[in-house]
């Protein structure tokens, strides 16, 4: 019976983990993806995955689940914390916070994003409000089946 049952809770624990790439608005993927796994009571953890952008290291990512209203990206999904920004630039004080769809948006036969974004991340330092980006999400990873980034992290440059 405890056999059964850890198969279980392992098995839902497995199946819950998703990764989708940062598209931009305008097309092209940026290099960094989001890796993300539900913990149960709404908890999410995992990482933003560097390696496309060069790093052999990712950043550190966790939050909850959550539903934004009026922001780029809106509807139910996941807000979390992400270091980047310590990982990438050795800036300990910059926060990066993502709003997250956890669904992929559809694509056009021209291949381009359709629907409302799937991400809206924002910037801030030190008390101070530095910025915000946002775009679609996308079920291409860059570095995965030959696709590729063409734009650097999503923290930097605007679609």
């Amino acid at each position: 019976m405890l056999a059964v049952l850890t198969l279980v809770v392992f098995g839902c624990a497995f199946a819950s983990a998703q990764s989708f790439g940062f598209a931009s608005t305008y097309g092209g993927l940026y290099c960094n993806y989001e890796q993300l796994s539900y913990y149960g009571g709404g908890l999410w953890a995992g990482s933003d995955n560097l390696s496309a952008c060069g790093s052999s290291y990712n950043s550190t990512i966790s939050g909850f689940t959550a539903s934004a209203k009026g922001a780029e990206a809106h509807g139910p999904g996941v807000v979390y914390g992400d270091t980047i920004y310590a990982q990438l630039d050795g800036l300990p004080t910059f926060q990066w916070t993502v709003f997250t769809k956890l669904k992929c948006n559809k694509q056009n036969k021209y291949g381009q994003y359709t629907g409302s974004d799937g991400w809206e991340g924002v910037a801030g330092a030190s008390g101070y409000f530095l910025g915000t980006n946002q775009g679609p999400l996308s079920c291409s990873l860059p570095g995965k089946h030959g696709v590729q980034a063409t734009k650097g992290v999503n923290t930097k440059q605007k679609n």
